[in-house]
């Protein structure tokens, strides 16, 4: 009886395990599709190898949804058209979490916050994680007009995101240009102009008499030690030892001069007599600044005794015996 009681005891217990999983995992479940999400789409011109469903999306380093879609855009776009007059374009489609892009908002905020971001950089590119080479989505600001969005003339369906070309896209890129530049080139004709260059750079060598060249060599060495064992004499001669010493002493004059009563005493005195002669070239300005018109009247009556003083020595020197009340002589007279 007692192992029957165990038995359904252990039995409860299974089942009471059992049904708690159940009841979290559908709770889990449940509380991921009740959270809100908002779709995105993009536009690859290249391809995406590497990139899966479910691959997740990052906004500088965090997770804030995941892949959902991978196709084209002609599947979806442009169906008026013929399948050759379509955009080739790869269309990656995820849904994102509102609650980790911005504060809680209405939908339509977020598009347009998103719509504000997408002109300021916003854009999404494939990035590889580590050295396992799985690819994700990353959304991070670039140099808007550096990344310009891929021609579209269609209204996407849902909230859309520029995309922007990976780092390893690129570098195959840099790399495809460099190839098409080195294909360009006329590698003959480069062949050709250095194997000319060598020969004759090897002529002029040739040409070159060596013994003259090794004898300039050496009297330009000689003429060179000349020179360094003037500037050593130069250098250990005592006058030039001197110097410092004789620029210290010059310095130590120079200060005490600066610094000795009898200088400053002249010093203030000069600044005595320059306000002195200041002062009185102000009481100056002042003296005619009040009498300009008397001394105006000075000036001319001064001018009309000089002018009558040159007339009278006129008339002394053509009569000079006016000067005694003398009448002038007949000869003067006919004159």
């Amino acid at each position: 009886m007692s192992s029957r009681a165990g038995y359904f005891r252990l039995g409860l217990f299974i089942v009471g395990a059992f049904a708690a999983t159940v009841v979290i995992l559908l709770a889990l479940g449940v509380g991921a599709l009740l959270r809100p999400k908002l779709m995105m789409e993009t536009y690859f011109d290249g391809s995406i190898q590497g990139l899966d469903v479910g691959a997740p999306i990052k906004l500088r380093g965090v997770t804030i949804g995941e892949v959902s879609q991978i196709s084209f855009t002609y599947a979806h776009y442009q169906k008026e058209l013929p399948v050759a007059d379509r955009a080739q374009y790869v269309m990656v489609r995820g849904w994102l979490r509102p609650d980790l892009l911005s504060a809680p908002m209405r939908e339509a905020d977020i598009k347009d916050e998103l719509a504000l971001f997408v002109e300021r950089g916003l854009r999404v590119r494939m990035t590889s994680q580590g050295v396992t080479g799985i690819n994700f989505l990353e959304l991070d600001f670039f140099d808007a007009d550096t990344f310009t969005p891929v021609v579209i003339d269609w209204t996407p369906e849902y909230l859309y995101i520029p995309s922007a070309p990976s780092t390893m896209t690129q570098f195959l890129q840099y790399a495809d240009n460099i190839m098409r530049r080195v294909d360009r080139m006329d590698v003959e004709s480069i062949l050709s102009n250095i194997e000319r260059f060598t020969i004759n750079l090897n002529e002029i060598v040739e040409g070159v008499d060596a013994k003259q060249l090794m004898s300039e060599l050496a009297g330009s060495l000689e003429q060179t030690h000349d020179i360094l064992k003037r500037v050593q004499r130069l250098a250990d001669s005592p006058q030039l030892a001197r110097i410092p010493e004789d620029l210290g002493a010059t310095a130590q004059n120079l200060r005490r001069l600066s610094e000795s009563p009898e200088i400053r005493q002249s010093l203030e005195g000069l600044t005595r007599s320059l306000d002195q002669l200041k002062g009185t070239v102000g009481r100056a300005d002042d003296l005619i600044a009040g009498h300009e018109q008397d001394i105006a009247a000075s000036l001319d009556n001064l001018r009309a005794m000089t002018d009558n003083l040159r007339a009278l020595t006129e008339d002394l020197r053509r009569h000079p015996g006016a000067i005694l009340n003398r009448p002038p002589e007949p000869a003067e007279l006919s004159r």
